[in-house]
């Protein structure tokens, strides 16, 4: 075997078995999570997933710390107002994301329909797949597990104006319930998504395309 990119170490030293019946099974899933990438591939563009993300929601944080005149605008265009109880919701919410980015490995990335991603507790919609680029299951907190759909696989890896690889991993980390608990209310960062925001301001704060956007929007 030359090749062993998908291959990972179980012990980096050979021993010899000396108790009978003591015989380890390891079973290695190389299922790919992706189907047009090795998941070594894919562990790479994980990693510079979070390696982008955290720095964003850090750059948001800092402004809502500060809480200057541009970013009260920035807090309204997405979610309809910029008062006091709007920004102790994202300071508090978006530090908890911080915790999860920061938190996350590749190992915290499934594939959609997995065992792994079954064994959150959650039931998922078929009829959603094809559709969704991923999905958590919200009161999954002892794991954080994050399942990949192959729609996913094809996204862009980032845009500071549209959906992207990035942007998805955000927006399904505000969805678990130690973070901010969001709802899927409204999909897609486009720029009318800031007009239903100031249309609608107490779903915008709850919504995850909303927060997502918010954080990546320009940057």
């Amino acid at each position: 075997m030359t090749d062993n990119t998908e291959w990972e170490t179980v012990h980096d030293s050979a021993v010899t078995n000396t108790n009978p019946d003591s015989m380890v099974h390891v079973t290695i899933n190389t299922e790919n999570i992706c189907e047009n990438m090795t998941n070594k591939e894919f562990r790479g563009i994980i990693q510079e997933i979070l390696d982008r993300a955290i720095p964003l929601v850090e750059v948001r944080l800092g402004a809502l710390s500060k809480w200057s005149g541009s970013e009260r605008v920035r807090v309204a265009h997405w979610f309809g107002r910029k008062d006091e109880t709007t920004r102790a919701t994202l300071l508090t919410g978006l530090t908890k994301v911080h915790s999860v980015l920061r938190g996350l490995t590749p190992a915290n990335f499934v594939r959609t329909g997995s065992d792994r991603d079954k064994a959150t507790g959650c039931m998922v919609n078929p009829a959603g797949i094809g559709q969704e680029a991923a999905h958590v299951c919200a009161p999954d907190t002892a794991t954080h597990t994050i399942s990949i759909s192959p729609k996913f696989c094809t996204m862009r890896q980032w845009s500071a104006y549209a959906d992207s690889r990035v942007s998805t991993i955000i927006h399904e980390c505000t969805h678990f319930v130690d973070t901010m608990a969001t709802l899927d209310k409204k999909y897609t960062i486009v720029p009318q998504l800031m007009d239903w925001g100031q249309a609608n301001p107490d779903l915008a704060i709850i919504n995850a395309d909303s927060v997502a956007g918010y954080v990546v929007w320009g940057d």
